[in-house]
């Protein structure tokens, strides 16, 4: 086998080329070849694949990722307890033989051998050729493509070593041409520059090294202020001395031409980084625009081509345009010009006149001949390009009244506008609105900047440009500071951003900062617009919608929609869908470093926390069956809290905004707020509980119990213990879970349902006697309340899960008898359910497929989706339990899906029971698949009782008896401890397996 990374990622099997096809395959075998014969842990491999978006059942996919891999490269990929590694020999990576060869290479102490036996050189040229492209193109991940930066940082390395060696071998005039390419893609490296300068002067041209030297000396003092290295200087030096000319003697010079063709357009960046799609796009645009023109000489009735590039300060409009400019100037021969309008510096703004004074110059009209009338002037500019090709850059305008009469008229030339505004009142411009740059190109922008340093710590070089915002004003600025401080590290200089407050205080360089290009955008707007942008500095960092923004405003929607439309066109908010907004990260730094002296700082905040404390308990209280939640029901509500209608309304808010009430509710806690700290994490906790957001469930309710301990409120400790004591049971900590309650058992409020929650943690862990026993304490003889109907459905089902299905029976029909009785839909549907399995566990299918299909009716819409979804499972494992298989596996299969994305218990729930039905109908593999992902899930959130049937499910879908036995053996160990009769299937199975591996 042959593993290529040293470009497109590429493997030969035999000879043969094998397309790795899956976009997450190729992740997962990069990040196992970049680390070859080592293992890879699974965290670091979700990362690479999924970054800071892993689904639920990321691992499960990493491991049907693996299997293909497998069945492509048999024997590569071994499983190790921590992870996977790439069973790779030396020979067979080409990353492995570049390490080699270059090792072998390195140049030899002079004086060089004859060139004929100049071993080193081969060595290097032969690691070279192993290149085929950029590393690991088509590898999407940036994990990986951190990997392929340092790879191409070795390679550039390699290249600058072997061109070493080729210079004292005498093979300057070879090397010309590849030096001039290497200094255009790398301006800001010294070590090209200077080989080149060297090749060029042995080869006699002095001149021409001297100019590669200027051009590095400014690009070095353009972006970073530092001067040339010292070995450099003396090499410019030398130049500069007078030698004698042994060539004949020069030609005279041929007399200067003058200056018809202006040319005023700064200069290009060398290191320009990112938005190739769109640099090349901008830059087809122009030269379309100049080739549909090429073929009329006189350029009657062209029609001149605008571009028109805005977007916020620092997003790098004028280098884009600049850039842009270069790339297209040789279309437009009759001039180059370039003019800074000024609306966004400390001057005011050129006015179109003064401005069309300063063009006619550029063109070489002469003062005197300038028309001092407006409108006369706009002809003169109109008829001085037309006829010719002209290439105009307007850099910083202002709006479109300010460009108009700056537009040619009938000519073809090229017109590209830069602004902070969104300029729509141009007819015929095709506009383009900038954003910040990827993770990835912020990256290796830094890294062509500093160099080795970015290089070799990629995690700190991606969290500088996180604290950057990716903005590459402030990513330009801090690789400039880095580059002035040598004995800084990357990471140094990331703890420094990560301190200041706002971090873009600590980007200034040579008086230029995004703080000062934030405060031009912000002194322009109109009051009520400045407002409005302070006060959004209170809201924590994500999305936000226009009636959170209305509350912190306090203002009226149609007052905040205008403003907000407001604060987008001057690109001082993003809106990256239609109606929610986002502040940029250094710029919401900048608002709340406004709103720290605003005296309506604490009251907008307030508005805003009782927004997410109202809107939230209002979202939530759908999803619970309880009817209890006094601490965070309110009977007046803020005039912008939405209303929900269907679990549709209320799972799209809460997807939406979970972010921001966990923010919210950290923000609480760092102002002392306590009330809000402890009922923001108690009106989430529905939806954090069923997708199973343990980590974030834990620390919102730690923090709500220490504040709630702070207050000395009783009832509020005795809730955050509750709550807290289910995330710890949710994420699998059962002892902690249990500790929790254990404080409440005795609670005059909260006893009773410490007492249930503690019940089903002793049933989790197999302490059923004790679980039973809690249940019975809990319930009050002789009452029928809301309240004890959910305690005997508790009771039900942990009889039934130790084989009472007799007794579970009688106490669902209690549970029905009572909802009927009372004309409640809930207890009635929740008990049908659990009749319908305690007859199903007895055999009884049809009455259970009744049941079953009555109480899925019931629970349908808002009322318990749960609960439907578990209804629906065990509906469709009785279908198929009766011979209707399609209608069953089909039922099966959705409740296994939306279980997934509503609630993990039920997920396994239904998981397993497809699992089982497509086992029993011969359908091994796949329902092989179905358990491996429920085994993942159940061990996350530490349910022992599905991770017992997903190993029972294992051990009767696969083939081989030894493994079979061991995932059996694994089930019944479970089942054992919990005492639950499904232990004496196991062992029958377990019998049955022996015999197989017997014959």
């Amino acid at each position: 086998m042959r593993y290529r990374l040293l470009g497109p990622l590429a493997v030969d099997v035999g000879g043969q080329p094998v397309e790795i096809a899956a976009a997450r395959d190729r992740v997962l075998l990069a990040m196992l070849l970049l680390q070859p014969n080592r293992v890879v842990t699974l965290a670091r491999l979700v990362d690479a694949v999924w970054g800071d978006q892993a689904p639920a059942t990321a691992r499960a996919q990493l491991h049907t990722c693996v299997s293909r891999l497998r069945r492509l490269l048999p024997d590569v990929i071994r499983t190790d307890t921590a992870g996977y590694r790439a069973a790779v020999a030396d020979g067979d990576l080409d990353t492995l033989a570049f390490t080699a060869l270059v090792a072998a290479g390195r140049p030899p102490p002079p004086p060089p051998p004859p060139p004929g036996t100049c071993a080193p050189r081969a060595r290097l040229r032969s690691a070279l050729e192993l290149w085929r492209g950029p590393a690991l193109a088509g590898v999407d991940s940036p994990a990986a493509q951190a990997h392929a930066v340092a790879l191409e940082e070795r390679r550039d390395a390699a290249l600058e070593d072997c061109v070493d060696v080729e210079l004292r071998l005498g093979l300057h005039a070879e090397l010309i041409g590849q030096l001039t390419a290497l200094v255009e893609q790398h301006p800001l490296r010294e070590r090209p520059a200077e080989q080149l300068m060297t090749a060029l002067t042995r080869a006699g041209r002095t001149a021409d090294a001297l100019a590669v030297y200027r051009r590095l000396r400014d690009a070095l003092d353009d972006e970073l202020g530092l001067p040339p290295s010292d070995r450099l200087q003396r090499l410019h030096h030398d130049l500069l001395q007078p030698h004698p000319d042994p060539s004949p003697a020069a030609a005279p010079a041929a007399p200067a031409r003058a200056a018809a063709r202006p040319w005023t357009l700064p200069r290009d960046v060398a290191d320009y980084a990112g938005r190739d799609h769109l640099v090349a796009d901008l830059v087809a645009a122009g030269t379309d625009a100049a080739d549909d023109a090429e073929g009329d000489l006189t350029l009657d009735g062209a029609v001149p081509t605008v571009l028109s590039i805005d977007g916020m300060a620092g997003v790098g409009k004028t280098t884009l345009a600049v850039h842009v400019a270069h790339r297209v100037a040789e279309r437009y021969p009759d001039g180059r010009l370039f003019l800074d309008l000024r609306a966004h510096s400390d001057r005011p703004p050129l006015p179109p006149h003064e401005a069309l004074a300063l063009l006619l110059g550029h063109l070489g009209v002469e003062p005197a001949r300038v028309p001092a009338d407006p409108d006369e002037r706009v002809a003169r500019w109109r008829s001085e390009l037309a006829g010719r090709r002209v290439l105009v850059v307007l850099d910083n305008a202002a709006d479109a009244a300010q460009v108009l009469p700056l537009l040619p008229g009938s000519s073809a030339s090229l017109v590209i506008v830069t602004s902070r505004r969104r300029i729509a009142g141009l007819d015929g411009v095709r506009p383009v609105s900038l954003d910040v740059l990827s993770a990835l190109e912020s990256r290796r922008l830094i890294t062509t900047v500093v160099g080795a340093r970015a290089a070799a710590d990629p995690a700190a070089t991606a969290e500088v440009a996180r604290l950057c915002g990716h903005l590459p004003l402030a990513l330009r600025l801090a690789a400039a500071r880095l580059a002035h401080r040598p004995s800084w590290s990357v990471k140094d200089l990331a703890d420094r951003l990560r301190r200041a407050h706002p971090a873009a205080v600590d980007l200034a360089v040579d008086g230029r900062s995004p703080q000062a290009a934030f405060e031009l955008s912000y002194r322009q707007l109109p009051p009520a617009a400045q407002r409005l942008f302070r006060l959004l500095g209170v809201h924590p960092a994500g999305e936000l919608s226009m009636r959170v923004a209305a509350t912190i405003a306090g203002l009226g929607a149609g007052d905040t929609d205008a403003l907000l439309a407001q604060l987008v066109d001057a690109h001082l908010l993003n809106e990256p869908v239609a109606g929610r907004f986002r502040l940029h990260d250094l710029l919401r730094e900048y608002a709340a470093h406004l709103a720290d002296t605003d005296a309506e700082r604490d009251p907008a905040t307030l508005r805003m926390l009782d927004y997410y404390l109202q809107a939230t308990a209002a979202a939530t209280k759908v999803w619970e069956s309880n009817r209890d939640r006094d601490p965070v029901d309110f009977a007046v509500v803020g005039p912008h809290v939405p209303t929900f209608t269907d679990m549709i309304d209320t799972r799209r808010w809460l997807d939406l905004e979970w972010a921001n009430v966990v923010g919210a509710a950290h923000l609480a806690d760092r102002l002392g707020w306590h009330r809000h700290t402890v009922l923001l994490p108690r009106a989430l906790w529905g939806y954090l509980f069923r997708n199973s957001m343990n980590d974030v469930s834990l620390d919102l309710h730690r923090r709500a119990l220490a504040a709630a301990t702070t207050l000395g409120d009783a009832d509020l400790i005795a809730m955050s213990h509750n709550y807290l004591a289910s995330a710890h049971a949710r994420g699998g900590d059962l002892a902690s879970a249990a500790r929790h309650l254990a404080v409440l058992v005795a609670h005059p409020t909260w006893g009773v349902r410490a007492r249930t929650n503690l019940a089903y943690v002793y049933l989790n862990v197999g302490r059923f006697d004790e679980a039973l026993r809690l249940m019975e304490r809990s319930l009050v003889a002789g009452e029928d309340t809301w309240h004890v109907s959910v305690q005997w459905t508790a009771l039900a089902g942990m009889l039934r899960a130790v084989g009472r299905f007799t007794e579970s029976a009688l106490v669902a029909q209690r549970i029905v008898g009572y909802g009927r009785r009372t004309g409640l839909t809930w207890p009635a549907a929740v008990g049908a359910v659990e009749l319908g399995l305690a007859r199903q566990r007895l055999g009884r299918h049809r009455q259970a497929v009744l049941l079953l299909a009555w109480a899925r009716r019931q629970l349908g819409g808002d009322l318990g989706p749960a609960a439907e979804l578990e209804a629906r499972c065990h509906l469709g494992a009785s279908l198929v339990a009766l011979g209707v298989r399609e209608r069953g596996l089909d039922l099966l299969r959705t409740a296994y899906e939306d279980g997934q994305q509503l609630d993990p218990t039920v997920a396994c729930q239904a998981g397993n029971n497809y699992g089982e039905a497509l086992a029993a109908v011969g359908r091994y593999a796949d329902g092989k698949l179905v358990h491996a992902q429920v085994l993942d899930r159940a061990m996350r959130i530490g349910h022992r009782y599905e991770q017992a049937r997903a190993y029972r499910g294992l051990g009767v879908c696969t083939d081989d008896p030894r493994l079979a036995a061991d995932r059996l053996r694994a089930a019944l160990e479970l089942f054992e401890a919990m005492g639950t009769p499904e232990r004496h299937d196991v062992r029958a199975r377990l019998e049955q397996v022996a015999l197989r591996r017997e014959q």
